[in-house]
């Protein structure tokens, strides 16, 4: 069995989409919702899928250090090995079969290789995107063994991360690839107005260590991206 933990804020388009990936893939995995008091119907989504829901509070404002509080601990009181801790437009293409495979092999921290997807359609339909570009920052450790593990040490927006071993116990890595797709690239209006939202959010701490600088792009800027990034597509699935 895993566990699954995200943090969501407003994220009723995708999660529905979060969720059945991971019960394809995992159909008997608990998911673990940290919400920061969502304004759509983000909740009411994950609860109709039998998801537990902890909120949190940051007074309304995007807080890195709270991300990192969270996504450093949460893992810790899991009753299964095998966890995943992730954002919601983040999914890993592995079964238990191949986590059967990795953990015969003493594996204890899978290490994806990175994809962002991009669609450029007005209107959005998750399951129809099928284009992306390799992304090394979502090469990232998300999915890990905690009877392994006494720390994952993310930085703060979790790209990197300091593993620690248990006493007696070994970092090892996967050597077969699995990919992390990223669904934060739905089209250009999308991105625009998730950035505004996001960085009319931002807190004092992230502003102060750059944390996010991205949501502060102007719409000339996303559209300058979609367009840069259009060269560099590959079909994805």
């Amino acid at each position: 069995m895993v566990t699954i933990y995200t943090i969501t804020y407003n994220e009723e388009l995708m999660i529905e989409f979060f969720i059945l990936h991971y019960r394809k893939n995992f159909p008997d995995c608990e998911i673990n919702i940290f919400d920061n008091y969502s304004t759509d119907n983000t909740v009411e989504i994950a609860k109709k899928y039998g998801c537990n829901i902890f909120y949190y509070d940051t007074n309304n404002k995007l807080s890195d250090i709270k991300y990192l509080e969270i996504k450093n601990s949460c893992w810790k009181t899991s009753k299964t090995d095998w966890v995943v801790v992730c954002d919601c437009d983040e999914l890993i293409e592995i079964d238990y079969d191949s986590l059967q495979h990795e953990q015969n092999n003493n594996v204890s921290v899978i290490r994806p290789v990175g994809y962002s997807l991009m669609s450029f359609n007005d209107n959005i339909d998750l399951n129809s995107i099928n284009m992306g570009f390799r992304d090394t920052n979502f090469d990232k450790c998300i999915l890990f063994r905690k009877s392994q593990l006494k720390e994952i040490n993310y930085y703060p927006g979790s790209h990197n991360s300091r593993p620690k071993s248990n006493d007696g116990c070994k970092i090892i890595y996967n050597e077969k690839k699995y990919r992390l797709l990223h669904y934060k690239f739905l089209n250009p209006k999308h991105t625009i107005e998730r950035f505004k939202l996001f960085n009319n959010r931002l807190s004092e701490d992230n502003k102060k260590n750059g944390w996010g600088y991205h949501y502060a792009w102007s719409e000339d800027k996303v559209y300058q991206y979609y367009k840069d990034k259009e060269k560099e597509l590959i079909k994805i699935k």
